[in-house]
């Protein structure tokens, strides 16, 4: 009886989570029993639009409930269903079934199926494909390169990092220099408000484009101390690649190549963060709705209830969605 109770609950609470309009993480959560998010995210960024993979074929679940590969048409591009199943990347597709994980190749042969009932983990750099218990994970596990669809023998671990030749300091008043650890001087002669470089780190020579802010107006700079843009503009942010610049309520999207910024699109809309196509810019949101800006100007002809800040998945109207990489979408989950 309590435990018919406490399933009752659960359910009120999802209904009352989808149906309001609550945090991603809330409603990615009526997902999570499913679906590794972490797993989906990497994958479909490495994924290519030959196939998709749903447990939805044109609006309508599939009598069973499996995951399916379907073509363009919505036909079935291999007929035996999954409990679980992820989008190919190149020459495999990591699947569930009957309880356990492995790897298909495209006419849906199992190249490996594990013994083991854990999830597979991803590689850090090359994104293998690692099956096995925690206790074969420690020592490299069953791998294999998700698009050959090969098994290997290891794979890379994480190198020493290397020290950067530009550094930013902040001064004992809280202004901000860039110092040339080469030369110990400072790049700019004016201390700045706040320092942002475009990259993590500089781990060489090679010039690095920093945003500048100093009494509340905003420049761009080379690390070399080139200056690009003036310290004169209401506001700059990096967005991936992208330079941000807002000037009268519009944000101008710019790619900098051969030592000069470059204007893509103009747009009203303020992305957030970059999305992984190559047709589109980043993730923005509006009146607590989600859509994607493309590098046409266009966005998305749907709006979503949450899109995350890779673009590759969203959600709208209890389904999870896959944008692919040319910024279409379709439902891969539905409940």
């Amino acid at each position: 009886m309590l435990l018919n109770k406490t399933k009752l609950l659960i359910t009120i609470i999802t209904l009352l989570v989808v149906s309001s309009n609550v945090s991603a993480q809330d409603q990615m959560a009526q997902f999570s029993d499913k679906i590794d998010f972490n797993i989906l995210n990497e994958i479909i960024k490495m994924s290519d639009d030959t196939v998709y993979v749903s447990n939805t074929n044109k609006n309508h679940l599939s009598e069973d409930g499996l995951f399916y590969f379907y073509d363009k048409n919505g036909n079935k591009a291999i007929e035996m269903g999954y409990e679980v199943a992820y989008p190919f990347t190149g020459k495999s597709a990591i699947v569930k079934n009957k309880g356990s994980w492995g790897l298909i190749n495209r006419l849906g042969e199992f190249i490996y199926q594990s013994q083991f009932p854990f999830p597979i983990k991803l590689s850090s750099y090359e994104k293998y494909g690692i099956f096995g218990d925690g206790e074969i994970f420690d020592n490299g596990g069953v791998i294999y390169d998700l698009k050959s669809g090969t098994q290997q023998s290891g794979f890379i671990n994480c190198a020493e990092p290397v020290t950067p030749d530009y550094f930013i300091i902040k001064t004992k008043a809280g202004k901000y220099k860039l110092i040339y650890r080469k030369e110990e001087k400072s790049i700019f002669k004016t201390e700045m408000d706040s320092i942002v470089p475009q990259e993590f780190m500089m781990y060489d020579e090679r010039p690095n484009l920093l945003i500048l802010k100093n009494k509340d107006k905003y420049g761009l700079s080379l690390s070399n101390g080139q200056e690009i843009l003036k310290i004169k503009h209401e506001k700059i942010q990096f967005l991936g690649k992208y330079i941000m610049l807002l000037e009268n309520k519009v944000w101008k999207y710019y790619l900098f190549e051969n030592n000069k910024l470059k204007l893509i699109v103009s747009s009203e809309f303020h992305c957030t963060s970059p999305t992984y196509q190559s047709n589109a810019i980043g993730v923005y949101s509006k009146d607590k709705k989600y859509n994607i800006l493309k590098i046409n100007g266009e966005n998305l002809s749907q709006e979503f209830d949450y899109i995350n800040i890779d673009g590759t998945l969203g959600i709208l109207n209890n389904s999870l969605w896959i944008f692919s990489s040319k910024a279409n979408f379709y439902i891969f989950y539905k409940k």
